[in-house]
């Protein structure tokens, strides 16, 4: 027994699987975001902090904008980590109401958007931001139920040395085009998470 597979056979089977994967595509732009990135309740409230960095390396520095592997936010006694990270904006979900303000910040040396730490072994691992009282007393906010809240902009600058230890300045900003901006950025990136809805 012979198969014989036509043109027309062939044209039915392609235009079958182009409408299987344009279902697909829409069915996946319908569906909620499948992450763990959202209020757990109605009292859940969510900080957002926006972090720069320009670095000034000597030899290397990354061809995608450096980003920061770990801030973290300090209520009381208590430490929190980001949970979500997109472009410049590190995100705090799920937060009880109290006082929180800036603690530390790291930035894996030539590291960028990757996974994984390269370069040369003389060199320092890591760039571990200390802020000083003046920054954290600038950052300091009240968190109430069910909000969502722009803490601030911190810009940090790297200035790497031959010798010695790298200088950083830092340097803390809170405008309303800044906050408009973390709003908007946060609706357009999220517009079915609840979190995007409060940013509305």
């Amino acid at each position: 027994m012979k198969l014989r597979i036509t043109t027309e056979d062939l044209k039915n089977f392609i235009n079958s699987i182009g409408r299987k994967s344009l279902i697909l595509f829409f069915a996946m732009l319908l569906l909620p975001e499948c992450s763990t990135f959202g209020p757990k309740n109605a009292q859940s409230s969510l900080i957002i902090v926006q972090m720069t960095l320009q670095k000034d390396e000597l030899l290397l520095d990354e061809f995608l904008d450096p980003r920061f592997q770990k801030v973290t936010l300090r209520k009381g006694d208590s430490t929190y980590e980001y949970s979500e990270n997109s472009e410049h904006y590190y995100y705090f979900q799920n937060l009880k109401e109290g006082q929180y303000e800036i603690y530390d910040a790291v930035h894996l040396l030539n590291r960028g958007a990757s996974d994984f730490s390269y370069g040369s072994t003389k060199q320092a691992s890591k760039v571990d931001i200390d802020f000083d009282k003046k920054d954290i007393e600038s950052s300091r906010l009240n968190l109430e139920p069910g909000t969502v809240v722009f803490m601030g902009t911190i810009h940090v600058r790297v200035n790497f040395k031959f010798q010695g230890e790298p200088e950083i300045k830092i340097k803390f900003s809170k405008t309303i085009e800044e906050e408009s901006a973390a709003f908007d950025y946060l609706y357009k990136n999220y517009p079915r998470n609840g979190w995007g809805q409060k940013a509305k």
